[in-house]
């Protein structure tokens, strides 16, 4: 009878060896950029959906009926979960209140008669220790024990949507339901981020997914032996240089761009960037 070679461990293809070593990396980034901004179970919600539904294209592409079955093998969710999933129709529609913990109290605050002024029917004075009808109280019931009183507080108190009026009992009033941990101008940058993010992804599945003769430009150029104390003038260089290109870039895009709006037009772009010596000691030297 012929004998089946055994491994002690278990080795994981190469191309997954890859994904594994570099996406934390991206993660990492990830993380950094929405950390304080919305919560890990609504990432992991938004991100369930977003699996199941690139699976489900994944398979079609493939020639694949795309079974449940099929899909929860490719995923790696339950069945259940992926049935959830397509009866929502892949929604990633998720209540502002379940995004962070703060709102979620701000909101309980608001809504829950228990915590209101019985005649404003508007958020309470709430005393902040203490149990029932307390800030102590909707803290537990919102967001619950595993986070402290003095941490929420603090936090809506930076925020701008709560003050403390001092007394013989210290009382938390709310100034406002929006919670918004921070600055329009750091949100905004934040966008661009991610926008830009995507479109330098999305040129990269694109290459990969197409014939060589098709690909287009994404390209990138370094050096690990850049000595400190050239770097201020090489980043005013590289300035001087991605300024001149990205003019030469803009007059390209208006050539081409029709005078009118109309259906059936594609969106096209080109990126500049220059990155390096943010975070020297994420970036592995090969």
């Amino acid at each position: 009878m012929p004998s089946v070679a055994m491994q002690d461990k278990f080795t994981l293809p190469e191309e997954a060896r890859a994904i594994a070593k570099v996406l934390p990396l991206i993660l990492r980034r990830i993380v950094r950029l929405i950390i304080g901004t919305i919560s890990f179970p609504a990432v992991v919600e938004m991100l369930r959906s977003v699996y199941v539904e690139e699976a489900q294209k994944k398979l079609l592409r493939d020639g694949t009926n795309p079974t449940k079955s099929a899909l929860a093998l490719v995923s790696g969710l339950d069945t259940r979960v992926v049935s959830h999933i397509i009866k929502s129709d892949f929604s990633l529609d998720i209540e502002p209140q379940k995004m962070i913990p703060e709102a979620t109290l701000l909101d309980t605050w608001l809504k829950d008669p228990f915590f209101q002024d019985p005649s404003s029917q508007k958020p309470a004075l709430l005393p902040i220790e203490g149990r029932g009808k307390t800030f102590h109280g909707l803290v537990l019931r919102s967001i619950g024990r595993n986070i402290t009183v003095k941490t929420v507080l603090d936090k809506l108190i930076a925020s701008g949507n709560v003050r403390v009026i001092s007394g013989n009992i210290n009382r938390v009033e709310m100034l406002s339901l929006f919670y918004s941990p921070i600055s329009g101008d750091i949100a905004n940058l934040t966008d661009i981020a991610f926008l830009e993010a995507s479109r330098i992804l999305s040129t990269v599945i694109h290459n990969i997914n197409t014939e060589p003769e098709k690909r287009v430009p994404q390209q990138g150029r370094w050096t690990y032996r850049l000595d400190q104390s050239n770097y201020s003038e090489f980043r005013q260089r590289a300035r001087q240089l991605l300024e001149k290109q990205i003019k030469e870039g803009e007059s390209l895009l208006e050539e081409f761009e029709e005078p009118t709006q109309q259906p059936g037009q594609l969106t096209v772009g080109i990126g500049w960037y220059q990155w390096g010596d943010h975070e020297p000691e994420e970036e592995e030297v090969e």
